[in-house]
């Protein structure tokens, strides 16, 4: 196993990430997300070899990613309606499929390489490439201005937002 450190090291990412994934699909996300890092946690100590036996980080998200689409296939919920207009980077990050919200966020907001995101969701980094580029073609979309409005350039000089090439 790489030397990751321990879980705790992780809990903020995996909150932050499990919190963008259920921003548009649950009543409460605030409690839908802490539901889903907690059982990540209950699977970590429930199967601790197993997750210690690879890469920690990577186990956790895995875990978290998986938990997450479980509830989606339970839950069976229609997609929530994009809304109309010019939207803010949360929003638009937000209105992404899940399969293109999924890397996304593991790249830009967690900091995996095409390579690690790829073992996290369980496809090559080839289709993490594809996923991620259908997901910025989304995003341009979402992210038209009208003429005037600053709101397009804010969001691509976003200072949070760490380019992806």
């Amino acid at each position: 196993m790489e030397d990751d450190g321990d879980i705790f090291a992780h809990v903020a990412g995996l909150r932050r990430y499990a919190r963008a994934l259920v921003a548009r699909d649950a009543d409460d996300p605030k409690m839908a997300a802490e539901g889903l890092l907690s059982e990540t946690i209950n699977r970590l100590q429930a199967s601790a070899e197993q997750a210690r036996s690879g890469n920690l980080r990577i186990w956790l998200f895995a875990t978290l990613t998986s938990l997450n689409r479980r509830r989606l296939r339970h839950a069976a919920l229609p997609a929530p309606p994009v809304p109309h207009g010019p939207l803010g980077v949360t929003e638009a990050i937000a209105c992404l499929p899940l399969e293109c919200r999924e890397p996304l966020l593991l790249i830009v907001l967690e900091g995996f390489s095409y390579a690690e995101a790829g073992d996290v969701l369980g496809i090559p980094k080839l289709g993490i490439g594809h996923r991620m580029a259908r997901a910025r073609h989304i995003l341009d979309q979402h992210l038209e201005a009208p003429p005037g409005s600053d709101l397009r350039q804010r969001a691509r000089t976003a200072h949070h937002l760490r380019v992806v090439k």
